[in-house]
Parts: structure tokens; sequence; C-alpha cells
């Protein structure tokens, strides 16, 4: 079952092919970041599939995973292929899904071979094996599969990342080291890429060390983790204590639980955490991260629990995914950890900073600030991280930079309370910190840390914000919100506080909607006092965030000596929304998948309950529902969607199986065929966004189909109906349609011979044992869908007879990939073509010769937008003009304005190049690749192309110049031409959309020794001709052409045909 190619993105990478075998055995193949094929497991056929994609992620949940990934049991991500190949665990990167399972509290953990025991969040790690077996073990067996008695929930053992975006003085360290305050005897845990000892900074600070990954060892090949250790406790012995670390007398301990590439497997974290606090660590810094939910994850979990148990304080990074809205990362999400931002050396917050509120709650975080834009410390001895400064030291950005300022502080600060809790070193550092007036608590938390006021704070709250939440829409009948605040005086003497708040509303102008139950309060020595935080929305004059601070100060005039972040949230206008699905007897069912995507917002939401009716609150605005629901035993699938769901009231939707009705295609009648892939969905875009779904089955009678209602103006919707069938003799029959602007209700069509236009496959000729896979793939007339497709073993050299429907415009693209194994070494593509129904088409691939082709497509193939330039040309295109991408063992694209390299990428043809002037100037751009022993032709290809090129205004691409040569001899069925005889070859120059272009100038040369000498050849009509020495056994081609605007192009193709 397979998808078609992408066209250029814009951040274009080279031609990736991706295996990912599931948790459940089942294998999914990927080109191009797109989901092209799915394969039953082992004991596994007939399985049906239910897919989708939207805003780059595409997700394939086999049916007997649905209930638990439902309910939140089976984690969602184990069946995102766009995040499984990510994080490396596709097929060729390793061959084992890695999990955490966690099992009731007081319960042994499931019996799992090799099990590593996580016990601060009663869980285990476990590698399972891609053939299924685990899957077996944790589950039930049944059909809508139950997890096994002791399994509490299966996580993915996700991947986090050094939060790096490419200082102490500014935190006010030094005052505090005057007072005699180092951080000596405090010892803080980095778990990060591990530390070099053997910096001088960094020599004899080490009292433990532990490596959590799979690398080798615990030295930090990375270096990230030897900055970040240097900003916490570095001597600044190698610059004369220029470059000293906020605490440098304080202890490390290095736990290594990020690789060498500086990501890290959740369990290695969770691992690494355990750790740390067993050991006695006061802080702990984490400078990483990944994306946050609205569930507890288990990192979240396991700060939580080793904060309550062990006393530590968890400082982390907040991360780099600013500056938008609910952007702060996991762990930093965790209640407990003091999560940290990051500050320019004015105070101002980094644009790249995370802001809150906190996803699911409207919790306040980041907590705190601290200075994270080019901060300079200790560079590792590989000397290869940031923008180097000084010999042994280098320049960074980012929250993991800020980070290691705050867990420094909390060293100086545990070094002068050294019975204190990291709650309570948490709670002296927020109320010390200073704000930056033009920030809200939502990107600062309680401002940048202060380290002099830390140290001699007398005065802390409990909690250190006060959320208040979200307070539902309407508002005019609003009751107030009302949480305690608790300061606690550390001194002798009484305390006389004055408090009053500062806010603001969403526009940033002043807010009273808060009020406070005191506004003089006496704290008295070693006690506490309480004073109640109110947040009274109906006084509010705009929906959205209201944020302030509570202030306490004392004397006269007032000096202040805490804030306290204070937050609540008016909802926008908001509706609840129940959807009730109906079984095929019209009784509720437990047994549905919902997904609400907003076509005007970014939700993206699974509601679930299993009474069959789930409410959920969403803002005013346009939805698509995304609707299946199962019946019978579990075998038939009813796609329900609702494309036109308009949210401005509170809304019932029944979701009713019995206005489906049922999917069936007759293919010609005499044919001896077998349904391969019947692929069943839809596609929704509106503007510059798009969902896609697909029910993969080989069983359409288990599918039924219908709409609830219209699309809204100003979106689109496209039904699908893809049959695929092979035949007995090995033939392939394309029996696919499109409805434009609906889900047809129910759909049948009897097929005849004279429906179908035929397509004559052919296959040209590899080396050794290398196999072909063929596929052919639908689109519509405007070619926007999310289309799978069966791809069918084929023998290279060979043929196949094709016949493909051709209504209303549809137009079809197929491809061929060649494999050594299970290891795709080449692919092919044809452009989207509409066929005539009655006639014959030529379909030839993978025949040379074997160059740069750059068919029409979407976007260009290079294109400027702004001051960048983005490129990916496919430089082993065939001989039919398909593009072609291709395994290579070395490779380069490298961009030069005049005699200077702008850039360059270790990626064929492809490349983004980014910051040019924006005045019209000459460019070049150079790409070469090398092909493995694999390959006998077009053993290496080169371009070079010279073009102009200026500042491109908005956010449309304009295409550069990009030309190139194709060759087009006429070639044996083995791709040679006789030697010690004159031989003709044709010519043709085309521009980046595959049109012919009339040569300005050109020249061709050949050579006979694999490049070492060139002769030019004749040329005459654009037909060159070339005279095959006796003795050569292969041809090179080098050919230089301008078009008529002076744009050039110099193409070497090394051994291009063979000679017998």
């Amino acid at each position: 079952m397979a998808a078609p190619p992408s066209p250029p993105q814009a951040q274009p990478q080279a031609h990736q092919a991706n295996a990912v075998t599931l948790l459940t055995g089942d294998r999914v193949l990927v080109q191009d970041g797109q989901a092209r094929s799915v394969q039953p497991g082992p004991g596994r056929d007939g399985m049906t599939f239910s897919a989708f994609t939207h805003s780059g992620s595409t997700y394939v949940i086999p049916a007997d995973a649905r209930h638990l990934v439902r309910t939140g049991q089976l984690d969602r991500r184990l069946f995102d292929v766009s995040t499984l190949i990510e994080f490396g665990y596709d097929d060729a990167h390793r061959a084992d899904v890695p999990l955490i399972v966690s099992h009731p509290a007081g319960r042994p953990a499931p019996a799992l071979a090799g099990a590593r025991t996580l016990a601060s969040i009663d869980a285990v790690a476990v590698n399972a094996g891609k053939d299924g077996a685990t899957w077996e073990t944790l589950t039930d067996g049944t059909a809508t599969r139950r997890a096994t008695d002791g399994v509490s929930r299966i996580w993915l053992d996700g991947k986090r990342q050094s939060i790096l975006d490419q200082s102490v003085r500014q935190i006010g360290a030094p005052a505090a080291w005057d007072a005699g305050y180092t951080g000596e005897g405090v010892t803080v845990a980095v778990l990060d890429t591990g530390v070099d000892q053997t910096h001088p900074d960094l020599t004899d600070r080490e009292v433990g060390e532990q490596n959590f990954t799979d690398a080798p060892d615990n030295v930090d090949n990375f270096g990230h983790g030897t900055h970040v250790a240097s900003i916490v406790a570095g001597t600044g012995a190698k610059s004369d204590g220029k470059y000293r670390g906020v605490a440098w007398d304080a202890s490390i301990l290095d736990g290594k639980v990020l690789d060498d590439n500086g990501s890290g497997q959740e369990s290695w974290i969770v691992a690494g955490m355990e750790w740390a606090a067993t050991q006695g660590a006061d802080v702990v810094n984490l400078s990483l991260g990944g994306s946050d939910t609205a569930d507890t994850d288990p990192l979240e979990e396991a700060v939580n629990t080793l904060s309550a148990e062990h006393g530590t304080l968890f400082v982390i990074a907040a991360g780099n995914s600013g500056p938008g809205a609910e952007s702060v990362g996991s762990p930093g999400s965790a209640e407990a950890a003091l999560t940290v931002g990051a500050v320019d050396r004015d105070d101002t917050i980094a644009p790249f900073s995370s802001r809150g509120p906190r996803v699911g709650d409207g919790a306040i975080k980041p907590d705190i600030t601290a200075p994270g834009v080019g901060i300079v410390a200790a560079l590792h001895s590989a000397g290869t991280i940031g923008d180097p400064v000084v010999d042994g030291y280098t320049a960074l950005s980012g929250t993991s930079m800020a980070t290691p300022h705050v867990a420094g502080a909390a060293a100086l600060l545990a070094q002068r309370h050294p019975d204190w809790t990291g709650e309570q070193l948490k709670a002296a550092l927020s109320a010390s910190a200073t704000p930056n007036a033009d920030a809200t608590v939502f990107e600062q938390g309680a401002g940048r840390v202060e380290v002099p006021r830390a140290i001699d704070q007398a005065l802390v709250s409990t909690p250190t914000n006060v959320s208040l939440g979200t307070v539902a829409w309407p508002h005019d009948d609003d009751e107030p919100v009302t949480r305690e605040l608790t300061y606690r005086n550390l001194g002798d003497p009484d305390v006389v506080l004055s408090l009053a708040i500062e806010a603001t509303g969403p526009d940033g102008s002043p807010a009273n909607l808060f009020s406070l139950s005191a506004t003089e309060i006496t704290v008295p020595g070693g006690g506490t006092a309480t004073v109640s935080v109110t947040g009274d929305t109906t006084l509010g004059n705009a929906d959205g965030v209201y944020s302030g601070a509570v202030v306490a100060s004392m004397g006269t005039p007032g000096e202040v000596v805490s804030r306290t972040p204070v937050a609540i949230t008016r909802e926008v206008e908001s509706y609840d929304v129940t959807l009730t699905f109906l079984d095929d007897t019209g009784a509720p069912t437990p047994d549905y998948d919902a997904l609400l995507v907003g076509l005007d917002n970014p939700t993206f939401a699974f509601p679930y309950e299993e009474d069959g009716s789930v409410t959920i609150r969403l803002p005013k605005g346009k939805y698509l529902a995304h609707n299946t629901v199962v019946t019978g035993a579990g075998e038939n699938f009813n796609l329900v969607p609702h494309p036109g769901l308009v949210v401005d009231q509170d809304l019932d939707v029944e979701v009713d199986a019995r206005l489906a009705e049922p999917v069936a295609v007759t293919p010609p009648a005499g044919t001896d065929l077998t349904l391969a892939l019947g692929d069943v969905g839809y596609s929704v875009r509106t503007g510059t966004s798009g969902f896609g779904s697909a029910l993969l089955t080989e069983d359409l009678a288990t599918v039924a189909t219908t709409q609830l209602a219209d699309a809204p103006d100003g979106t689109t919707i496209t039904g699908k109906i893809n049959s695929q069938w092979l035949g007995a003799d090995g033939s392939f029959y394309g029996l696919s349609w499109f409805t434009e602007g609906e889900v047809p209700t129910g759909f049948e069509r009897t097929v005849d011979d004279g429906d179908l236009a035929t397509l004559r496959a052919e296959f040209g000729p590899v080396t050794g044992d290398q196999t072909g896979g063929r596929s052919a793939y639908p689109l519509p007339a405007d070619g926007d869908a999310f289309v799978f497709a069966v791809v069918t073993p084929v023998t290279l050299p060979g043929t196949r007879a094709e016949y493909v429907t051709t209504e209303d415009g549809i137009g079809w693209s197929s491809g061929l990939s060649v494999s050594a194994g299970d290891t795709q070494l080449a692919q092919f593509d044809s452009p989207l073509t509409v066929y005539e129904a009655g006639r014959e088409y030529p379909a030839r691939f993978n025949h040379a010769v074997f160059g740069p082709t750059l068919p029409d497509t979407e976007l260009p193939w290079g294109f400027r937008v702004g001051d960048t330039l983005d490129v990916l040309v496919p430089l082993f295109g065939d001989g039919a003009g398909n593009t072609g991408f291709s395994v290579v063992e070395a490779a380069s694209t490298k961009l030069y304005r005049g005699s200077e390299l702008v850039g360059e990428t270790p990626d064929p043809g492809a490349g983004r190049f980014a910051d040019l002037p924006p005045e019209a100037e000459e460019y070049r751009l150079v790409t070469t690749a090398t092909r493995p022993a694999a390959f006998d032709l077009t053993t290496s290809a080169t371009a070079e192309w010279t073009f102009t090129s200026s500042h491109v205004d908005g956010e449309d691409p304009v295409g550069v110049a990009l030309n190139v040569v194709r060759f087009l001899p006429e070639l044996d069925a083995d791709n040679s031409a006789p030697a010690g005889e004159e031989f003709a070859l044709p010519l043709r120059l085309e521009n980046g959309t595959g049109e012919a272009v009339t040569p300005g100038s050109i020249t061709v040369e050949a050579s006979f020794d694999g490049g070492d000498t060139w002769t030019a050849l004749p040329i005459s009509d654009l037909v060159a001709t070339v005279t095959h020495p006796a003795d050569a056994t292969s041809v090179s081609l080098r050919t230089t052409a301008a078009d008529q605007d002076g744009n050039q192009v110099t193409q070497t193709l090394i051994d291009a045909y063979r000679l017998r």
C-alpha cells in the first residue's frame, strides 16, 4: 500500500526510503516522509489498518491496537511512523522497538527478557523485537486487544534532545562568591552528553559518573554536557578565571543520558535521574527535553516522584520552541521542576525560549529565566560544537545554557542553607528573581535569577506561583476563583508585608480582576501567614490570559522582598460538543475512533469515553470530525466523517453507523484477479493545511461510507475509493475513483475492459541479485490526495501489463524501486499522467542514460523565498525522464557567490542556503555524487549551474533557472551500444518544468577511460555523433549548455552507458 512521492518541500532533503516495523510486527514502507505501503506482520494477513496524516505526522494503526490506543494504554507514538523515523527507530537503524512498560504500584513488573527497572515510575524499560512477540506477550490476543494482567500502560521509549539553539556577572554570582558562597560541599548532577574531565576547568570536579546510553563510554563526544557542566561548576582555570562557572567549588555527578548525537531515550533519562537522586545530588541539571502533552509522561512522573522522595531540586530547560504559546517542553513541564527560560544580555526574553501556559491545564511555566544567548563556556576536546571564542571555549545559545546558570545559583543557595529541600531552594530562587516589566509570567515566570537576593532571601511563598486555571466562557456569571498563598519567614524577627497585585490583560494593559484578602499581613519569625488570591473574570474586558504578580514589600518606601507570579485565563468563546456513536443496531457503542481537527485553529484531539458518548470543549470555529464506527464482531468499518462541524453553539452530533452504505468494486469479467489493496478514505484541505485518511483492507466488503454534512466554505473534501488488484498472470489492475466534494454514501462500480487504459511496463536490467518493487498510485485531477498502493515484486529486467481507470481526469504516477535484500538502492517515479480509456501507453523504467531530470512539479526544483535558496534535484533519473534517486557513497552540494563558498551540504542535489544578500548576484551551484559498487552505470554524476538570483518578496517561491541536458540514445535492452562503430546521441535541453528549450550554446565531450581524458563531439540539430573505440567498455559524457538567457549547466556522467 503506497502514497505518491512528495514534490520538493520548503525544507529540501535528499531522497529517503525507510522501512518501519511496528511493535505489532507490521511493516510500513515510507518514501520521502510519506507512508507508501503497509505489509502485515507474520500471521497477520488480512489485518485492517487505519492511517491518517496531518501537520507532518503520519500514523498507521492496526485494527487490533485501536482499543488500547484510544483508551490511552498504548502510546500513540508507537504508530507515528514519522516520529519513529525521526527517532532513528526505523529498520535501517535498529532491530527493536524500545518501550517503557508501567505496572500497578506494589505489583511485580511484567516478565520481559532484558527489562531494566525504573522504580520511580513503577515501570520497566525493554527493547521489544520487531517480530511481534512482545506485542503478543503484552496483550491478550483478541481481535480488540486488551493489555495483559499487570500492564498499566505501554509507552514508546522516545527520544529527548539537548536543548541547543545553536552570564555569570549578569545574575550576580560574584557577589555570592565575595560572601563566601562558591558551591563548596554541594553536589550537582549534570545529566547530559557526558563531561570532558580533561578540560582544565573541569579537572577533579567529578565525584561520580555513570553511562546510561548505548554509547560505549562516558566520554562527551558531542560537547553539550561539557559546556553545561562548566557553566555550573567550571573553575575557569584555562582562562585565568574569566569563564568561571556559577558554583565553581561544587562537585559534579556526571550522568551520560544523551548519546554522542545529543539525543537520549526517555528510559535512559529516568534511570539517570534515579541514579542522581540516590547518589545524593542536591541539584540535578537537565538541559534537555521534548514535546509536552496534556498527560503526565514518564519523565514528568519521575521528576515529581524523585523530588518528593529525595528532596532533590530538578532544574530543567523550558525548551527552544518559542515564541509561540504552550511551547514549554517535557520534562520541564513537571510540576516539581524549576523550569528555566532564556534571556539575552539585556534581560530580554530570547525569541527561541519556550513559553507557557503549560499544555493541558494552563499552569504557569517557565518558573524563572537566566542568560542563554551567546554563552561562552568550556569546549570539549573534540572541539566541534558552537562558535569557538578562544582556545578551549565556545559560545552557545539556548535554554540549555540558561538552565545551568540556575542550577549553579541553586548550588550556591544550597551551600548557604544545607538543610533546605529542593522545594525550598525553588521557592527562594523564584521569590528573589528580577522580572522584566515587558514580559508576561508565561514568558519569564518570576523573572531572571538574581543570586545576591536569593542568598539573602528571608521570605518565600508557597506555591511559587498561583495558577487560577481557565474559567469557561461565557463570563457574565463566572464564579470567582480563589487560591491560598502562604508566606514563610525564614528569619527571626516578625515581618510586616504590604501586598499588592500588578497585572495585565491579553492586550498588555493593566487589569483589575485580581484581588487579595488582605493588603497587609504580619509573618512571624520562623512562621507563616496566608492570604487568599482571587481572580474574578467577570471584571475582565477581553478573553484570554491575565497575568502578573503578587508583590510583597516591606518598609517605607516599600522594598520588594518577594514576587509570586499569578495568572488566570478567561476562556475564549467555546462550546461543548457531544458526539454519540451508534452501532448497526442504533445502540451506543464503545467501538469507535474519533479525531477532531481544527480547520481554522490548531486543534488536534482524540476524545473517547467507553459509554459511546463523549463531550469535548472546543473554541468557536470550524472542525473536521474524523469518525470510524466498528460493527459486527469488530470486522466492519464504517467511515462517517463530519467535515462541516461549525462550532458556534453547544452541539449534539450523532455518528450513526447505519447511515453508511457498502463499498463494492467488480473488476472486468473474465479476469482472474485478487484484491491486494482496498484503500478507502478522503482528503480535506483548507488554506495551507490538510488532512488525509485511509482505511486499508484486503476485503472491501468490510467497509461502508457516508458523510454527515457538507464541507464549509473555503474547505475542500475529496473522497477516495482506491482498489488495486493482481492477476494470476502477473498483471495489475488499478481500479480507483475520486469523488470531488464528498465522501460518497456507499460506492458501487462494475468495470469493463473498455473503461481502462493499458500500460506496457518495461523494466531495465540491474547487477547481481537486485530486485524490483513496482507500484502505481492514482491522484485526482488537482493532484492532492493521501493515497496508498500495493508494492509488487517484479523481475529485473522484465515486463508487466497494467490497466488503470481514467474517469474524471484521474491521473496516475507509478514507480519502480531497486533493492538488494531489504535495502532500497534506487527509486524511479513517473510524472503524474492522465490517460485515455482504450489506449495503450509505454511505461519504461530503469533504462540508461541515468542523469539529472526535472519534470514539472508543484514547487520548482530550485527556488527562492526571501533570501533563502532551496534546491532538490534528482541526479539519477532514467532515460524515460522519470525522476531518480539513488543511495550514494559520497556526495556534496555547494553554493558559491562568485568564488566565495556560501554553504554546503553532504546531500546529493539537495540543500538550503539562507541569508543570501538581497541584491541580484550570480551564483554557482555544484553538486556531485558517487554511487556504490552495486551500480555499474552513471557511477558518478556531477552537475554545475550558473544563474542570477535576488531577493523575493512575499511567501510564494520563485524558481531559479536550473536546466538539465538529457541524452536519449537508442541503446540495447542491456543499456549498451556497439563498440567500434559511429553512434548517434540525441540531446535535449530541458528547463525546470521538463520542457525542451532552445540552447544558446551547447558542447558535448566523451571519455572512454572513466573521465581521465575527453574528446569533443560534433553536434548537428541537437544530435552528437561519437565513434566508439573497439576496445572501450563504457562511455562517459560531459556537456555544457546555456539557454537563451545565459543560464548555464555543466554535467558529467561517468559510465553513462556500456559498450559491447
